[in-house]
């Protein structure tokens, strides 16, 4: 788990290394999910209890049903990007598209976006800079295109379709299921 989260922080503060490392690494995704990503979703639901201490108007009902609308989001969205990436990505890169890469990829995607959770949840103000976290998750997805080998007159559409498949759902699914528990 420790690697997991190392990696995550390394892809937030240097996306080319963190590419690097993680395919230097070469742990396969089974492993990545069962030693790393599931325990980060139990992270990042138990940070839902952080704003108990400084909301007045959050009680402890309505920080467990948020957690668990994160994490069963994160999980859904770990499931649904693996499919969008796997049937649309095989067009942009050389050869033939590496699902191992786009399951690893897609872990450590909807790892980040529980990282910009977690920093959300724990940050007592509400800073409009918070609400663009995300954005750096663009960033990190770009700098994944040789990882991925993508071809470089696919970057933009690979960018599009990973961004839609590893930020936009994840965070759809979170929205919609904080809406159905609040």
């Amino acid at each position: 788990m420790w690697q997991y989260i190392r990696q995550i922080l390394q892809l937030v503060l240097s996306p080319t290394r963190g590419w690097e490392d993680i395919s230097e690494a070469s742990v396969p995704p089974d492993e990545i999910q069962r030693k790393g990503f599931y325990p980060w979703i139990g992270i990042t639901a138990l940070s839902e209890f952080a704003p108990l201490f400084y909301d007045s108007g959050r009680t402890v009902f309505m920080a467990f049903e948020m957690a668990i609308a994160v994490a069963g989001a994160m999980f859904a969205a770990c499931f649904i990007a693996r499919i969008v990436m796997g049937m649309t990505l095989g067009a942009h890169v050389d050869g033939t598209l590496n699902l191992t890469k786009v399951n690893t990829l897609t872990l450590y995607m909807i790892g980040v976006a529980g990282l910009f959770q977690i920093i959300a949840n724990i940050v007592p103000a509400t800073l409009t800079v918070i609400h663009f976290l995300p954005l750096i998750s663009l960033l990190i997805v770009f700098k994944a295109i040789p990882y991925m080998g993508v071809r470089q007159d696919n970057a933009m559409s690979f960018l599009l379709l990973a961004g839609i498949a590893t930020i936009a759902i994840p965070m759809a699914l979170t929205g919609l299921l904080s809406l159905i528990v609040m």
